[in-house]
Formats: structure tokens, C-alpha cells, sequence
């Protein structure tokens, strides 16, 4: 019989794979100079992630093309540094955006309950990085776990033709506030 540790560790690269966006989606890169560039979306050509393929394990990163083609590739790109870009439905449908500091206080306390006993801290960036999110813990879950726990927050994954993430509920002093989370990017850091 398994372990624990195997089945929660299969659990969890079984809810990474779930995220993956289909080659060809086109995304934003959070970071890029020129934040309104796209890319699309590939399967990581990196010798690492091909080696991987090569003994059975599914590619676990991105490579990004530029959709004109005119530059390079950026290979071995984490599925959390990218956001899709929403369909033009989507984009005009009407909705309640949350801030990033709510969209950090739920990643926190849903870490925290996934994960007990790991601390981790959740910060939200200031300036131009206000929409990103860093995350850092020490011991317990890898990258992979924590980042299939944060990715939902960056875009909806299960329904096809749908980018944008879904709806989230955080409790602030006793009252419950429901809207899409404004994040572009989440940054995992483990110590």
C-alpha cells in the first residue's frame, strides 16, 4: 500500500496537470517589460522538461512564443508567471473585481488549510507589482503542490473557453466579499 506522502504528492501533480493551458492559448507574462506583449503558449523545449517527457513524465513548464515570431522563445516559464488572456466575451462581461490584498488573504488561508502545520507568508507587491503575490514557506509541500493550490486565483482551468478566474468569497471583519481576484502573477519561494 502506498504512503501518505505518495498519495498526497500524486494528489497534488495529479491537480498541477489539471492546470495546464493547451498549446496555442495565448497569455501574458508577468514581469515582461511591455506588459501588453502575448505570447503563446508550448510545451517546454528546456533539456530538462524534454528529458523528463523522455522517461514518461509530462512536461511541468511553458515555453512562450511571441506571437509575430520576430523574437526568441523564453523556455522553462512556471505556469504561475503567466495569465491567459480572456476571451473577448469575457472581457465585456460585467463583474466585481477584488483587490490583491483580498485575493492574498484567501491564498493565505487556503494554504493554511491545505497544508497544516506549514507557515507560510503571503505578500502582495507595491507600485508596479501591486497584482503580483509572493508566496514563501519553509519545509513541508514543494513548489508543485503550492502552486496547483495558487494557480485557480490566476485563471479558471476547468471550463474550456473560459480564462478568466472564478469568483472567490473572503471574510473581512464579519463580512463576506464575492468577486474575481486581480493577480497576475503568483511567485512561489521556497526557503
Amino acid at each position: 500500500m502506498p504512503s501518505t506522502s505518495t498519495l498526497t504528492a500524486s494528489r497534488f501533480l495529479a491537480a498541477y496537470l489539471a492546470l495546464r493551458l493547451p498549446s496555442g492559448t495565448w497569455v501574458r507574462r508577468a514581469g515582461d517589460a511591455a506588459s501588453s506583449r502575448m505570447w503563446a503558449v508550448q510545451d517546454c523545449g528546456c533539456p530538462d522538461c524534454v528529458h523528463a517527457a523522455a522517461l514518461g513524465a509530462p512536461a511541468s513548464h511553458y515555453e512562450l512564443r511571441a506571437l509575430g515570431g520576430a523574437s526568441a522563445a523564453l523556455t522553462h516559464v512556471s505556469h504561475t508567471a503567466v495569465v491567459p488572456v480572456p476571451d473577448p466575451d469575457e472581457i465585456f462581461e460585467r463583474r466585481t473585481m477584488l483587490t490583491p490584498k483580498a485575493a492574498a488573504t484567501h491564498l493565505r488561508r487556503l494554504l493554511r488549510y491545505t497544508f497544516p502545520g506549514v507557515r507560510f507568508s503571503v505578500r502582495r507587491g507595491r507600485g508596479t507589482d501591486r497584482y503580483r503575490l509572493m508566496v514563501r514557506w519553509s519545509g513541508g509541500p514543494g513548489r508543485d503542490e503550492v502552486g496547483a493550490a495558487a494557480a485557480p486565483l490566476l485563471a479558471d482551468y476547468a471550463t474550456p473557453g473560459r480564462r478568466r478566474p472564478r469568483p472567490i468569497a473572503v471574510q473581512h471583519f464579519g463580512h463576506t466579499h464575492i468577486g474575481t481576484p486581480m493577480v497576475d502573477e503568483v511567485r512561489l519561494e521556497r526557503r
